[in-house]
């Protein structure tokens, strides 16, 4: 249900917001007149309520308060808490992979949901601190624009998570009272902040069908922390009140330790180092009044908040006392070397924690930040090494994050790589860029929407590209939020499974899955439960496995008495498990069945989906922690793996991994299926489980390769790695950015491709009267030769050509002052370039069209003197569409042609005419 937060406002009155230490303090509540909000003060004569906009600024600049660095401030929080009752959990990962409907944790109520606040597990503690790591992703991640102008905004930034949970179950919890107490205890006793120096902002919280009452403490123009409390729900269009209600406490550590310090803007409170760093190598230095007052007015713009980004920073720079142009030079740099700090380090941040730049979902966001360091670095012409940038930003994160600096080494090697496709990407552009530029100096919004879509240019680079031709490209400023909304437009709908097979069944109607007990198992005796359009059977228990966690079904029959029915095919639709018949069936409801898979076909499926189990941790070891699984499909016949990896992988890669494989399935290892708790799984495994994506319910499926891999699965899997018999990867394959796939066979499929390799060798050799030993030595001294001889004949046919198009051989047409050579010839394409490249050098001023009908196809060769005033291209374009096809080409060479061989004589007849109209 869509509700206005205006709407939800009704349902909370003064009385809702008036908590214990408001009374006891002696709290007013007004009314602020820039933005209208609800705000609670100790001074009577207060008139604002303390945000940013409303205060003209940041009223903390240039005043020392605890000066806590970044650490220092999440050890401060964290030891109040504790010292009051919390229990201090370990931050989850910033690659949200227990989450279905997000790339990256934006929030640290993020790492309970959906389990918790579902009530389908208990929270780790109850109450609880986290210092979690949050990425700006979605919509968050459109203002972007922001990064390095706002003295502010950043791309990651920990989210300190105090939370407490509340239901009938979940007793140890508390409530608005004691979290507005512990909140004012913090910033007065632990920050110093006097008490009448901290107003409370009321206003309304609301996510994901569920909302509640917030109070924002503000105190010098800043918000330190935003207390939700998640109370209520909608229920048949009536507001109900949740079964569980949950403290939902956001304190913005970076901005608590900038306050604390009072520096001129949040980057040099967080990665000091690193800003330093910039400064230094690039000799840049900053009046401090002129860094301060800049500061505290660029609090005041935000690209979500005003209306042209652009008009509001030319008020700025008036306010500053210089124009816009003058505030570029002086500013743009040092905000530019702002954004890059952030941008490495939320980089070094997701990298460490699994994921990789692409092109694709949170993968494009990375590849965005990026390519937003290389170009703002091109575009001030900033001096600095990227290797040194990102150990400071490793260094500083790894302090309270230890785990960033065990992936350095993948870190800068990812980085390497990203910047060349970077590189490669600007050669593309740089043509694209100068074709526009040819049109128009102007570059509309849909072109560098479609650009950044399309092509992988983002409006930084077309900017620099149009900047070394001496052209501005205005951007706007507001890019990242408009392109969100443009692209947002192109969302698709999903569909459940139930409407892909088109039934419709009582979701209720659990089906007990007996594959789980004993996986070897072909036989069992079960109920009917429903019959659904004659062929669809629903069964109180079964055997057969339905297709999910990209496991292929079983197959098999259901019997009944003489009579035998064909199951086709197996799915889920909620608990329950479909039997679909390949015969139309007279079952009722409440008979007795005899059901049997294909045991063949199962163990055959488990080898497969083993293998891939075993597979995707050799190739961690080989390749990097940064592999994870990112899909699979397991059949009878074959296996696939996609894993996360920046590169192709190389044979002498893949031969590693499946020695690696093999080497477990030798081992003879154990595999362990057990049943675990959610929450007991993720405390003992961590979020490694969720290799094949997420897993619903409280219960997990864990299986366990002995001492190898352990993942939640709900497949089938052997007791025994012995029992794959041999693994072999017959191939990997790139198939987009961030993900390889590798194509896998085990068992007998494993063996007949050996044996089927094997004969293809001995056949190759028996051909060579070779031993399949020295058949390399032989194929490479025979391709050695070939080259050599190939390159006599390409002689022999230049010199031939030569002597057969010299001047006395040689018929030509003048045309205007053009000599005209056009033949019917027979050859390949490449053999009438030969030949027509020699004919026109008998002429100053010349052109050669042949023609070619062999090979079931027209060819077209043009080919022209760099004096001659023949337009070859646009000839050869012309003619090629005669004979259905295109043309194309370069200066001198053109080459075209296509299928319609029957039109050659209609080209012919109209050649000299297309040649002369295209003679200037």
């Amino acid at each position: 249900m869509s509700i206005s937060k205006d709407d939800l406002k009704k349902n909370f009155k003064k009385e809702s917001y008036e908590v214990e230490l408001f009374k006891e303090k002696g709290y007013t509540r007004k009314q602020c007149p820039i933005c209208n909000h609800n705000f609670w003060t100790l001074v009577p004569d207060k008139e604002t309520c303390g945000d940013t906009r409303c205060v003209g600024g940041y009223q903390f600049l240039n005043k020392k308060g605890k000066n806590l660095n970044f650490d220092q401030t999440i050890t401060s929080l964290t030891d109040f808490f504790v010292k009051n009752g919390h229990t201090a959990i370990k931050d989850y990962p910033v690659v949200s992979r227990w989450r279905a409907d997000m790339d990256f944790t934006i929030a640290s109520i993020a790492d309970f949901q959906p389990w918790v606040l579902e009530g389908v597990i208990d929270p780790p503690a109850n109450p609880l601190v986290v210092p979690q790591m949050c990425i700006r992703t979605g919509g968050e991640f459109s203002d972007i624009d922001n990064i390095g102008k706002t003295a502010r905004h950043l791309t990651s930034f920990v989210m300190f998570g105090q939370h407490a949970f509340n239901s009938k179950t979940l007793t140890k919890g508390y409530w608005m009272d004691k979290c507005l107490d512990l909140n004012f205890r913090y910033l007065t006793e632990e920050l110093g902040l006097k008490p009448e120096e901290i107003n409370y902002v009321e206003g309304i919280w609301s996510g994901g069908g569920n909302f509640g009452p917030n109070l924002e403490a503000m105190a010098f123009g800043t918000e330190f922390v935003n207390n939700v409390f998640i109370a209520y729900g909608f229920e048949n269009g009536q507001v109900k009140k949740l079964d569980m209600q949950v403290i939902d406490v956001g304190w913005g550590l970076e901005r608590t330790s900038w306050v604390s310090q009072g520096t001129p803007t949040i980057y040099e409170a967080i990665f000091p180092k690193a800003i330093e760093y910039l400064k230094k190598e690039n000799d840049y230095e900053i009046d401090l009044d002129l860094h301060l007052e800049y500061s505290r007015l660029s609090g005041l713009l935000a690209v979500e908040e005003v209306k042209d980004l652009k008009d509001e920073r030319i008020e700025l720079a008036k306010k500053l006392g210089m124009s816009y142009d003058e505030m570029i030079a002086k500013i743009g740099p040092l905000e530019s070397m702002y954004a890059i700090a952030d941008h490495a380090r939320t980089l070094s941040m997701t990298i460490s924690d699994g994921a990789i730049p692409s092109n694709v979902g949170g993968g494009h966001n990375l590849r965005i930040l990026l390519r937003r360091i290389v170009a703002l670095k091109e575009l001030f012409k900033l001096e600095f090494s990227l290797n040194n940038l990102f150990d400071l930003q490793i260094d500083h994160l790894s302090v309270s994050y230890p785990r960033v600096k065990d992936h350095r080494d993948q870190i800068h090697k990812i980085i390497d790589l990203e910047v060349k496709r970077y590189e490669e990407t600007k050669v593309s552009g740089r043509k694209i860029v100068s074709q526009l530029l040819q049109k128009s100096k102007d570059i509309e919004f849909k072109t560098l929407a479609d650009l950044y879509q399309n092509n992988g240019i983002n409006p930084l680079m077309i900017k620099e590209l149009a900047k070394e031709k001496n052209v501005e490209v205005d951007v706007p400023a507001d890019f990242y939020i408009r392109i969100e909304e443009y692209l947002s437009k192109q969302t698709a709908k999903k569909v459940e499974a139930s409407e892909v097979k088109g039934l419709e069944v009582d979701k209720d109607l659990a089906t007990n899955p007996l594959y789980y007990t004993d996986v070897y198992q072909t036989k069992f005796t079960a109920k009917v439960v429903d019959v659904v359009d004659n062929y669809n059977l629903i069964l109180d228990q079964t055997l057969f496995y339905p297709t999910g966690g990209g496991q292929i079904h079983d197959t098999g029959k259901i019997s009944v008495g003489d009579k035998e029915y064909n199951v086709i095919d197996v799915f889920k639709i909620g608990t329950t498990t479909i039997h679909k018949l390949k015969e139309k069936c007279d079952l009722t409801k409440g008979m007795k069945v005899n059901g049997e898979i294909d045991g063949k076909r199962r163990l055959a499926i488990m080898r497969h989906h083993t293998a891939v189990h075993v597979v995707n941790n050799a190739a961690k070891e080989v390749l990097g922690e940064h592999i994870w699984q990112a899909g699979a499909d397991k059949t009878p016949e074959k296996a696939r793996l996609d894993i996360t990896h920046y590169q192709a992988i190389s044979f002498e890669e893949l031969q590693k991994i499946e020695t690696l494989a093999n080497q477990v399935v030798f081992d003879h290892r154990s595999v362990e299926k057990n049943q675990r708790d959610r929450d007991a799984a993720e405390r003992d495994y961590g979020f490694h489980i969720y290799q094949g994506g997420v897993v619903p319910g409280k219960v997990l499926n864990i299986v366990s390769v002995k001492d190898w891999d352990i993942e939640a699965c709900g497949g089938t899997h052997l007791d025994n790695t012995a029992d794959i018999g041999i693994i072999k990867l017959v191939g990997s394959e790139r198939i987009q950015d961030g993900i390889v796939r590798l194509d896998i066979l085990a068992g007998e499929p494993a063996l007949n491709y050996i044996q089927n390799q094997e004969k293809i060798l001995k056949e190759a050799s028996n051909t060579l009267s070779v031993e399949p030993k020295i058949l390399p030595k032989t194929v490479n001294r025979f391709f050695n030769e070939w080259k050599e001889q190939k390159k006599i004949i390409d002689s022999l046919n230049k010199k031939i050509a030569e002597v057969q198009y010299s001047s006395a051989k040689v018929e030509s047409k003048k045309i205007k002052s053009t000599d005209v050579i056009v033949q019917e010839v027979s050859g390949n394409q490449k053999e009438l370039i030969v030949r027509a490249s020699a004919a026109v050098k008998n002429f100053d001023d010349g052109i050669c069209i042949l023609i070619s009908s062999d090979d079931k196809k027209v060819t077209i060769v043009g080919c022209r003197n760099p004096q001659s005033k023949a337009n070859i291209v646009e000839i050869v374009k012309e003619l090629s569409l005669l004979v259905g096809g295109s043309g194309g080409g370069k200066g001198d060479l053109a080459l075209g042609g296509g299928p319609i061989l029957e039109n050659v004589t209609d080209v012919m007849s109209k050649i000299y005419n297309i040649i002369e109209s295209n003679i200037s």
